[in-house]
């Protein structure tokens, strides 16, 4: 492991230590659990706006996670749903969720768009549509899908998955959590029908 690298994985310990929102990514604090100085520190992140960027790339890079998609007792809609409700808002955290989610995009957009909001967003957009054509690859070398319909499905269920995310903004009423766990559900199953 590279020593930027050991860095990065002390701060994310740090981070993932702490209470929300009580992460202590000074310098100093992220230094001492790297084991190296404050000099070393900065030659590799000259500003802790760029560390701070750094832990939120490598955390996006390991939230993902694949359950049991490769678990060829279960049922293939049963895994691929699985895998796809982790992107889904919950009871307890959707209006968190919901608020993160809108507001990453919308820093992400636009005149006044942040440099490392668009980053970030675009790097998750990135990985999560890597997993979703992961998953769908790995369903279509058991034979549940056509190979050449990976892409477009993947593409596919992130829209579905955005779009409910959108829908549950705009009509909490009608797109509630059931609802859209339905949908996943609902798309997941065209996909899958050979």
């Amino acid at each position: 492991m590279s020593k930027r690298d050991e860095i990065i994985a002390a701060a994310v310990r740090l981070a993932e230590g702490a209470q929300p929102g009580q992460a202590n990514l000074s310098v100093r604090a992220v230094a001492k659990e790297a084991g190296v100085g404050p000099s070393t520190l900065r030659h590799y992140f000259p500003s802790q706006a760029d560390l701070h960027e750094a832990v939120a790339l490598r955390s996006i890079d390991t939230i993902i996670n694949d359950f049991s998609i490769a678990d060829r007792t279960l049922e293939p809609a049963d895994r691929l749903y699985e895998c796809c409700a982790q992107f889904l808002p919950t009871h307890e955290h959707r209006e968190v969720q919901l608020e993160t989610w809108f507001s990453m995009h919308l820093h992400a957009l636009g005149d006044e768009k942040r440099a490392v909001s668009r980053r970030l967003l675009e790097h998750g957009h990135r990985v999560t549509y890597d997993s979703l054509r992961r998953w769908l690859n790995l369903l279509a070398e058991e034979g549940h899908l056509d190979p050449a319909e990976a892409a477009p499905a993947a593409t596919a269920l992130f829209t579905t998955i955005d779009g409910i995310a959108l829908h549950s903004i705009i009509t909490p009423e009608t797109m509630t959590v059931e609802a859209g766990h339905e949908q996943v559900k609902w798309t997941i199953a065209r996909i899958l029908a050979l």
